[in-house]
């Protein structure tokens, strides 16, 4: 009788080692630009609601940074030198505070070209952007902004301070590029653009009619003419202007007096005259600081009188009376 044969197969697994060189580069601080550059907000409008943004900007100033392949790596990270609001955009970018309370500020940190460092693009405090790619670059640091509206009401006064940013080179010990700090982004050389204020104000003033035998010297006739309100006025600025402008000139600046249409339908030697409640001389041709600025929203403007006014009783003809103004309004 045959015995059976058994097989024993042993089977030995030894564990597989591949060297890999890792994804990594250093800076070259040597060559680095490290300089320091302003904010420029103007060409960013403000957003006309609490929640809105402009849109993250850097005018294409760049910092020039090498980067060198190597088996070592190297990491940039930001400082921000101001205090977060505590909230954050839809792409979840930190907002900070400015000195003005309606508006805040957000970044974003970035590298090019792409695929240089991780992550890609960096918006979240503690910023940092590691170098995971092991090629020479010859690229450029970015860092872009953009404002964000906190309040509905923006309150008066332009954006002066906001946060400076710090940037930190950082090499291995042994890597012959040492580390370097610098400031970035710091002081303001531009204010963002504004939607000027809506006018809400009356087309034409008609006077009642002035008789031959009524006439006198000065001013007569005055009425009380409609109110006149700014609407939707924007905030962040120091402050807003008017002027009522004589529109075919002024017959008598001073007085607050302006000329009138000339022509044959018309009357000769009779002038109007823009008053103050109190009937004297309403300011003409000059801005007017509008007293009660203190950020967005309407603004109703100081009530003010319309007359006929005449230098000579005597001279005047009949015919019909028109002049016109019109209201400019400046913001500083």
């Amino acid at each position: 009788m045959k015995k059976p044969v058994g097989l024993a197969l042993l089977i030995s697994v030894c564990p597989l080692i591949t060297s890999v060189d890792a994804l990594a580069g250093i800076i070259n601080t040597s060559s680095a630009n490290i300089s320091t550059l302003p904010y420029k907000f103007s060409s960013f409008t403000m957003p006309s609601s609490a929640g809105g943004t402009t849109w993250f900007d850097d005018w294409g100033e760049h910092w020039k940074l090498p980067i060198i392949a190597s088996s070592q790596k190297g990491y940039i990270d930001f400082t921000v030198n101001g205090e977060p609001t505590g909230g954050t955009t839809t792409n979840d970018a930190t907002v900070y505070k400015t000195n003005n309370p309606g508006v805040g500020i957000a970044y974003q940190m970035t590298y090019t070209p792409a695929g240089v460092v991780t992550p890609d693009k960096d918006y979240t405090a503690p910023f940092r952007l590691d170098v995971d790619s092991n090629v020479n670059a010859s690229g450029d640091l970015i860092i872009r902004y953009m404002l964000v509206r906190l309040t509905d009401e923006l309150p008066a006064g332009p954006i002066t301070e906001v946060p400076s940013v710090t940037v930190s080179y950082h090499n291995p010990a042994d890597s012959g590029y040492g580390d370097v700090t610098f400031v970035a982004r710091s002081g303001v050389a531009s204010q963002p653009k504004y939607t000027a204020c809506g006018i809400n104000a009356p087309t034409e003033i008609k006077l009642n009619p002035l008789y031959g035998n009524s006439l006198k010297t000065g001013a007569q006739n005055s009425i009380q003419a409609p109110t006149i309100t700014l609407t939707n006025c924007p905030g962040a600025i120091n402050g807003i202007s008017y002027n009522f402008s004589a529109v075919y000139g002024a017959h008598d600046e001073a007085n607050g007096v302006l000329n009138t249409v000339t022509g044959d339908t018309y009357a000769k030697n009779v002038y109007v005259q823009i008053q103050n409640t109190d009937g004297t001389p309403h300011t003409i041709n000059s801005a007017i600081a509008l007293q009660n600025y203190n950020g967005s929203g309407d603004y109703v403007l100081p009530d003010f009188k319309v007359s006929y006014f005449i230098d000579d009783a005597e001279s005047v003809t009949a015919g019909n009376v028109k002049t016109a103004i019109e209201l400019k309004v400046t913001y500083n």
